[in-house]
Protein backbone atom coordinates (compact mmCIF):
# COMPACT_ATOMS: atom_id res chain seq x y z
CA UNK A 1 0.00 0.00 0.00
CA UNK A 2 2.62 2.31 0.98
CA UNK A 3 4.86 1.63 -2.59
CA UNK A 4 0.94 2.09 -4.54
CA UNK A 5 0.33 5.36 -2.59
CA UNK A 6 4.12 6.49 -3.34
CA UNK A 7 3.71 5.93 -7.41
CA UNK A 8 0.30 7.40 -7.17
CA UNK A 9 1.85 10.55 -5.70
CA UNK A 10 4.41 11.06 -8.38
CA UNK A 11 1.84 10.50 -10.85
CA UNK A 12 -0.65 13.11 -10.06
CA UNK A 13 2.85 15.60 -9.92
CA UNK A 14 3.30 14.81 -13.20
CA UNK A 15 0.26 15.41 -14.81
CA UNK A 16 0.58 18.65 -12.92
CA UNK A 17 4.03 19.60 -14.44
CA UNK A 18 4.06 17.43 -17.59
CA UNK A 19 0.51 17.64 -19.18
CA UNK A 20 -0.31 15.59 -21.42
CA UNK A 21 2.29 15.19 -24.71
CA UNK A 22 4.02 12.19 -26.75
CA UNK A 23 5.76 9.84 -25.31
CA UNK A 24 8.78 9.13 -27.24
CA UNK A 25 10.79 6.34 -25.01
CA UNK A 26 8.60 5.30 -22.17
CA UNK A 27 10.48 4.67 -19.33
CA UNK A 28 11.76 0.78 -18.95
CA UNK A 29 12.60 -1.22 -15.32
CA UNK A 30 16.12 -1.27 -13.95
CA UNK A 31 16.67 -4.29 -12.00
CA UNK A 32 19.65 -2.99 -9.62
CA UNK A 33 23.08 -4.73 -9.00
CA UNK A 34 24.44 -4.50 -5.58
CA UNK A 35 27.70 -4.30 -7.22
CA UNK A 36 26.94 -1.44 -9.36
CA UNK A 37 23.81 -0.05 -8.58
CA UNK A 38 23.19 0.36 -4.94
CA UNK A 39 19.40 2.37 -5.35
CA UNK A 40 16.13 1.28 -7.43
CA UNK A 41 15.88 2.96 -10.58
CA UNK A 42 14.44 4.13 -13.83
CA UNK A 43 15.24 4.31 -17.08
CA UNK A 44 14.52 7.31 -18.79
CA UNK A 45 11.05 8.82 -20.21
CA UNK A 46 11.28 10.89 -23.12
CA UNK A 47 8.85 13.23 -23.91
CA UNK A 48 8.28 15.79 -27.08
CA UNK A 49 6.22 18.47 -25.50
CA UNK A 50 4.58 20.48 -28.15
CA UNK A 51 3.18 23.40 -25.28
CA UNK A 52 6.66 23.86 -24.07
CA UNK A 53 8.43 22.93 -27.61
CA UNK A 54 11.03 20.96 -25.30
CA UNK A 55 12.10 18.16 -24.74
CA UNK A 56 11.97 16.29 -21.31
CA UNK A 57 13.41 13.71 -20.28
CA UNK A 58 12.44 11.99 -16.89
CA UNK A 59 14.00 9.59 -14.30
CA UNK A 60 12.92 8.20 -10.94
CA UNK A 61 14.07 6.49 -7.96
CA UNK A 62 13.59 5.30 -5.00
CA UNK A 63 16.31 6.65 -2.16
CA UNK A 64 16.66 8.45 1.77
CA UNK A 65 13.11 6.83 2.05
CA UNK A 66 11.36 8.32 -0.75
CA UNK A 67 10.07 8.47 -4.38
CA UNK A 68 12.21 10.83 -6.22
CA UNK A 69 11.86 12.11 -9.76
CA UNK A 70 14.10 14.54 -11.81
CA UNK A 71 12.54 16.10 -15.15
CA UNK A 72 14.40 18.27 -16.96
CA UNK A 73 13.83 20.36 -20.07
CA UNK A 74 15.83 20.78 -23.18
CA UNK A 75 16.54 20.91 -27.07
CA UNK A 76 16.96 17.20 -27.09
CA UNK A 77 17.21 13.93 -25.01
CA UNK A 78 19.16 14.26 -22.05
CA UNK A 79 22.27 11.54 -21.48
CA UNK A 80 21.59 9.06 -19.11
CA UNK A 81 25.18 9.91 -17.42
CA UNK A 82 23.36 13.45 -16.41
CA UNK A 83 21.01 11.23 -13.99
CA UNK A 84 24.07 8.52 -13.04
CA UNK A 85 25.43 12.09 -11.61
CA UNK A 86 22.61 13.10 -9.90
CA UNK A 87 21.35 9.84 -8.39
CA UNK A 88 24.74 8.84 -7.06
CA UNK A 89 24.81 12.60 -5.47
CA UNK A 90 21.88 11.64 -3.46
CA UNK A 91 23.57 8.30 -2.61
CA UNK A 92 26.60 9.52 -1.70
CA UNK A 93 25.30 12.14 0.64
CA UNK A 94 22.92 9.37 2.21
CA UNK A 95 25.60 7.72 2.70
CA UNK A 96 26.79 11.21 5.15
CA UNK A 97 23.68 11.76 6.82
CA UNK A 98 21.71 9.03 7.25
CA UNK A 99 21.22 7.83 10.92
CA UNK A 100 20.07 4.73 10.12
CA UNK A 101 22.54 3.58 7.47
CA UNK A 102 25.58 1.90 9.83
CA UNK A 103 28.66 3.73 9.19
CA UNK A 104 27.25 6.75 7.54
CA UNK A 105 28.98 10.12 9.20
CA UNK A 106 26.56 10.58 11.76
CA UNK A 107 26.20 7.35 12.24
CA UNK A 108 29.37 7.28 13.81
CA UNK A 109 28.77 11.01 15.64
CA UNK A 110 25.95 8.59 16.98
CA UNK A 111 28.07 5.90 18.04
CA UNK A 112 30.96 8.37 19.95
CA UNK A 113 27.90 10.39 21.94
CA UNK A 114 30.31 10.74 25.06
CA UNK A 115 33.20 9.44 23.91
CA UNK A 116 34.99 11.64 21.58
CA UNK A 117 34.55 14.10 18.74
CA UNK A 118 34.33 13.23 14.96
CA UNK A 119 35.56 14.73 12.10
CA UNK A 120 33.21 15.14 9.10
CA UNK A 121 32.92 16.31 5.54
CA UNK A 122 33.07 20.44 5.31
CA UNK A 123 29.36 19.96 3.76
CA UNK A 124 28.16 17.77 6.71
CA UNK A 125 29.85 20.26 8.96
CA UNK A 126 28.43 22.99 7.50
CA UNK A 127 24.88 21.24 7.18
CA UNK A 128 24.68 20.87 10.71
CA UNK A 129 26.03 24.80 11.71
CA UNK A 130 23.11 25.48 9.49
CA UNK A 131 20.52 23.19 11.54
CA UNK A 132 22.02 24.43 14.63
CA UNK A 133 21.05 28.21 13.32
CA UNK A 134 17.86 27.59 13.09
CA UNK A 135 17.35 26.10 16.37
CA UNK A 136 18.20 29.32 17.61
CA UNK A 137 15.82 31.09 15.22
CA UNK A 138 12.79 29.02 16.23
CA UNK A 139 13.68 28.97 19.90
CA UNK A 140 14.53 25.34 19.96
CA UNK A 141 11.77 23.99 18.30
CA UNK A 142 14.20 22.91 15.57
CA UNK A 143 16.34 20.25 17.63
CA UNK A 144 18.69 17.72 16.00
CA UNK A 145 18.84 16.20 18.48
CA UNK A 146 15.41 14.67 18.77
CA UNK A 147 16.70 11.27 17.53
CA UNK A 148 16.53 9.72 20.96
CA UNK A 149 12.61 10.48 20.92
CA UNK A 150 12.30 9.83 17.28
CA UNK A 151 13.72 6.44 17.80
CA UNK A 152 11.22 5.44 21.01
CA UNK A 153 8.60 6.38 18.88
CA UNK A 154 9.29 4.86 15.79
CA UNK A 155 6.60 5.78 13.39
CA UNK A 156 7.02 4.86 10.08
CA UNK A 157 8.28 1.87 11.43
CA UNK A 158 6.25 -1.66 12.01
CA UNK A 159 7.13 -0.72 15.47
CA UNK A 160 5.65 2.52 16.22
CA UNK A 161 3.79 2.73 19.94
CA UNK A 162 3.23 5.73 22.30
CA UNK A 163 6.08 5.62 24.46
CA UNK A 164 5.65 5.13 28.66
CA UNK A 165 6.15 8.22 30.39
CA UNK A 166 9.35 6.61 31.68
CA UNK A 167 10.76 6.06 28.54
CA UNK A 168 9.80 9.60 27.09
CA UNK A 169 11.47 11.13 30.32
CA UNK A 170 15.02 9.34 29.90
CA UNK A 171 14.97 10.01 26.20
CA UNK A 172 13.95 13.84 27.03
CA UNK A 173 16.97 14.30 28.49
CA UNK A 174 18.95 13.47 26.08
CA UNK A 175 17.62 16.33 23.48
CA UNK A 176 19.26 19.49 23.87
CA UNK A 177 21.10 20.66 20.36
CA UNK A 178 22.69 23.28 22.62
CA UNK A 179 24.87 20.91 23.85
CA UNK A 180 26.19 19.86 20.51
CA UNK A 181 30.30 20.88 20.13
CA UNK A 182 31.69 21.78 17.05
CA UNK A 183 35.33 22.39 16.19
CA UNK A 184 35.40 24.96 12.76
CA UNK A 185 38.98 24.48 12.03
CA UNK A 186 38.64 20.58 12.53
CA UNK A 187 35.34 20.29 11.07
CA UNK A 188 34.80 17.84 14.16
CA UNK A 189 30.82 17.38 15.27
CA UNK A 190 30.55 15.95 19.19
CA UNK A 191 27.64 14.43 21.10
CA UNK A 192 28.61 15.27 24.68
CA UNK A 193 26.44 12.90 26.63
CA UNK A 194 26.05 9.25 25.97
CA UNK A 195 22.48 8.40 24.43
CA UNK A 196 22.25 11.28 22.68
CA UNK A 197 21.47 10.84 18.82
CA UNK A 198 22.02 13.45 15.95
CA UNK A 199 18.65 12.92 13.23
CA UNK A 200 19.24 15.60 9.94
CA UNK A 201 15.97 13.92 8.89
CA UNK A 202 14.31 17.56 9.04
CA UNK A 203 17.03 18.86 6.25
CA UNK A 204 18.35 16.02 4.60
CA UNK A 205 15.85 16.07 1.79
CA UNK A 206 16.41 19.68 1.16
CA UNK A 207 19.86 20.12 1.19
CA UNK A 208 20.14 17.42 -1.33
CA UNK A 209 17.43 18.56 -3.65
CA UNK A 210 19.72 21.90 -3.68
CA UNK A 211 23.00 20.16 -4.26
CA UNK A 212 20.38 18.19 -7.13
CA UNK A 213 19.69 21.96 -8.65
CA UNK A 214 23.83 22.19 -8.63
CA UNK A 215 24.50 19.10 -10.86
CA UNK A 216 21.76 20.14 -13.19
CA UNK A 217 23.12 23.58 -13.97
CA UNK A 218 26.62 22.63 -14.17
CA UNK A 219 25.90 20.44 -16.79
CA UNK A 220 24.47 23.81 -18.90
CA UNK A 221 20.82 23.03 -17.97
CA UNK A 222 18.48 26.15 -17.76
CA UNK A 223 15.30 24.22 -17.44
CA UNK A 224 14.27 21.24 -14.50
CA UNK A 225 12.07 20.45 -12.18
CA UNK A 226 13.07 17.96 -8.49
CA UNK A 227 10.72 16.11 -6.38
CA UNK A 228 11.97 14.56 -3.67
CA UNK A 229 8.94 12.77 -2.31
CA UNK A 230 6.85 16.39 -1.69
CA UNK A 231 9.94 18.67 -1.86
CA UNK A 232 10.16 20.25 -4.68
CA UNK A 233 12.37 22.79 -6.29
CA UNK A 234 12.11 23.82 -9.55
CA UNK A 235 14.97 24.99 -12.16
CA UNK A 236 15.05 28.50 -13.69
CA UNK A 237 11.44 28.83 -15.30
CA UNK A 238 9.51 26.39 -17.48
CA UNK A 239 10.33 26.89 -21.18
CA UNK A 240 7.30 28.85 -22.97
CA UNK A 241 6.23 30.25 -19.59
CA UNK A 242 6.94 32.84 -16.48
CA UNK A 243 6.04 29.87 -14.33
CA UNK A 244 5.63 26.29 -12.98
CA UNK A 245 2.59 24.69 -11.68
CA UNK A 246 2.84 22.85 -8.98
CA UNK A 247 0.29 20.72 -6.67
CA UNK A 248 -0.30 21.23 -3.16
CA UNK A 249 -1.23 18.55 -1.36
CA UNK A 250 -4.63 17.79 0.34
CA UNK A 251 -3.74 16.68 3.71
CA UNK A 252 -6.69 14.78 3.91
CA UNK A 253 -6.56 12.82 0.74
CA UNK A 254 -5.34 9.77 1.18
CA UNK A 255 -4.46 8.66 -2.83
CA UNK A 256 -2.75 12.04 -3.00
CA UNK A 257 -5.37 14.85 -4.11
CA UNK A 258 -4.98 18.39 -4.21
CA UNK A 259 -6.35 21.64 -2.88
CA UNK A 260 -4.85 24.08 -6.05
CA UNK A 261 -1.86 24.89 -7.45
CA UNK A 262 0.72 27.16 -6.77
CA UNK A 263 2.80 29.10 -9.57
CA UNK A 264 6.67 28.48 -8.92
CA UNK A 265 9.87 30.72 -10.26
CA UNK A 266 13.15 28.99 -9.87
CA UNK A 267 12.22 28.38 -5.99
CA UNK A 268 11.23 25.50 -3.93
CA UNK A 269 8.21 24.44 -2.15
CA UNK A 270 8.57 21.91 0.86
CA UNK A 271 5.58 20.54 2.90
CA UNK A 272 5.78 19.43 6.18
CA UNK A 273 2.14 17.58 7.43
CA UNK A 274 -0.05 15.17 9.64
CA UNK A 275 -0.97 12.83 6.39
CA UNK A 276 3.26 12.01 5.71
CA UNK A 277 4.12 9.26 8.55
CA UNK A 278 1.26 8.54 11.39
CA UNK A 279 -0.35 5.56 12.82
CA UNK A 280 -3.54 5.72 14.75
CA UNK A 281 -4.29 4.77 18.34
CA UNK A 282 -7.88 5.40 20.15
CA UNK A 283 -8.73 7.55 17.56
CA UNK A 284 -6.00 9.90 17.74
CA UNK A 285 -3.63 10.38 15.22
CA UNK A 286 0.39 10.37 16.31
CA UNK A 287 2.38 11.90 12.92
CA UNK A 288 6.10 12.35 12.64
CA UNK A 289 7.13 15.96 13.26
CA UNK A 290 7.53 15.94 17.22
CA UNK A 291 7.71 18.51 19.81
CA UNK A 292 11.31 18.78 21.81
CA UNK A 293 10.16 20.78 24.19
CA UNK A 294 6.74 17.82 25.05
CA UNK A 295 7.99 14.55 23.68
CA UNK A 296 5.07 14.00 21.87
CA UNK A 297 3.82 14.31 17.75
CA UNK A 298 2.60 18.77 18.14
CA UNK A 299 -1.21 18.40 18.18
CA UNK A 300 -3.30 21.87 16.81
CA UNK A 301 -5.64 22.62 13.91
CA UNK A 302 -3.13 22.79 11.77
CA UNK A 303 -3.08 19.85 8.92
CA UNK A 304 -0.14 20.96 6.91
CA UNK A 305 2.77 23.93 6.09
CA UNK A 306 3.62 24.28 2.58
CA UNK A 307 6.78 26.79 2.43
CA UNK A 308 7.97 28.47 -0.74
CA UNK A 309 11.75 29.45 -0.64
CA UNK A 310 14.61 29.80 -2.43
CA UNK A 311 16.79 27.24 -1.08
CA UNK A 312 14.74 23.62 -0.32
CA UNK A 313 17.08 23.38 3.21
CA UNK A 314 15.13 26.83 4.39
CA UNK A 315 12.09 25.54 3.58
CA UNK A 316 12.86 22.25 5.24
CA UNK A 317 13.81 23.48 8.40
CA UNK A 318 10.78 26.32 7.84
CA UNK A 319 8.26 24.10 7.67
CA UNK A 320 8.84 21.31 11.02
CA UNK A 321 9.55 24.51 12.56
CA UNK A 322 6.24 26.49 11.94
CA UNK A 323 4.43 23.47 11.73
CA UNK A 324 5.39 22.90 15.63
CA UNK A 325 4.44 26.62 16.77
CA UNK A 326 0.60 25.92 15.56
CA UNK A 327 -0.63 28.75 13.09
CA UNK A 328 -0.84 31.58 14.58
CA UNK A 329 2.48 31.65 15.93
CA UNK A 330 4.01 30.18 12.35
CA UNK A 331 2.03 32.13 10.35
CA UNK A 332 3.56 35.49 12.06
CA UNK A 333 7.30 33.40 12.53
CA UNK A 334 7.06 33.31 8.56
CA UNK A 335 5.75 36.19 7.42
CA UNK A 336 8.47 38.00 9.18
CA UNK A 337 11.09 36.22 7.37
CA UNK A 338 12.32 38.34 4.21
CA UNK A 339 12.07 36.23 1.09
CA UNK A 340 10.07 33.27 2.76
CA UNK A 341 6.03 32.75 2.34
CA UNK A 342 3.55 29.69 3.51
CA UNK A 343 0.34 28.10 3.01
CA UNK A 344 -1.37 26.94 6.33
CA UNK A 345 -4.20 24.19 5.95
CA UNK A 346 -6.87 24.12 9.37
CA UNK A 347 -8.83 20.94 10.14
CA UNK A 348 -11.91 23.39 9.54
CA UNK A 349 -10.91 23.87 6.31
CA UNK A 350 -9.50 27.15 6.03
CA UNK A 351 -6.12 28.15 3.80
CA UNK A 352 -4.44 31.15 4.81
CA UNK A 353 -1.42 32.58 2.84
CA UNK A 354 1.55 34.58 3.60
CA UNK A 355 1.29 37.87 1.34
CA UNK A 356 4.16 37.08 -0.96
CA UNK A 357 1.99 34.14 -2.84
CA UNK A 358 -1.58 35.25 -2.36
CA UNK A 359 -1.47 35.81 -6.41
CA UNK A 360 -0.02 33.07 -7.58
CA UNK A 361 -2.45 30.04 -5.67
CA UNK A 362 -5.52 28.94 -7.27
CA UNK A 363 -8.06 26.87 -5.36
CA UNK A 364 -9.19 23.80 -7.00
CA UNK A 365 -10.58 21.73 -4.22
CA UNK A 366 -14.29 23.29 -2.89
CA UNK A 367 -13.91 21.18 0.30
CA UNK A 368 -11.62 24.15 0.83
CA UNK A 369 -12.01 27.97 1.69
CA UNK A 370 -9.27 30.79 1.17
CA UNK A 371 -9.39 32.90 4.05
CA UNK A 372 -7.34 36.16 5.79
CA UNK A 373 -5.62 36.40 8.90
Amino acid sequence: MKIFKGIMLLLVMMLIVVGCQKVENPPEEVTPDDDEVPFVRSASKVVEDEKTKSTITSQESYQIGTYITISIYDDEEVPSDVFDEIFYTIYDFEKMMSKNIEQTNVDQINDNAGVAPVEVPEALYDLIVLSLRYGDMSNGLFDVSIGPVVNLWGIGSDDAAIPSDEDLKAAMEKVDYRKIELDPDKKTVYLPEEGMVMDLGAVAKGYIADEIKKVIQNNGFESAIINLGGNVLTVGLKPNSDHWSVGVRDPQSEMGGLVGILNLEDNAIVSSGVYERFFIEDNVRYHHLINPMTGYPEQSNLLSISIVTAASVDGDALSTSAFLMSFEKGFDFIESIEGVDALFILDDGSIYMTSGIESRFMLTNNKYEIKTK
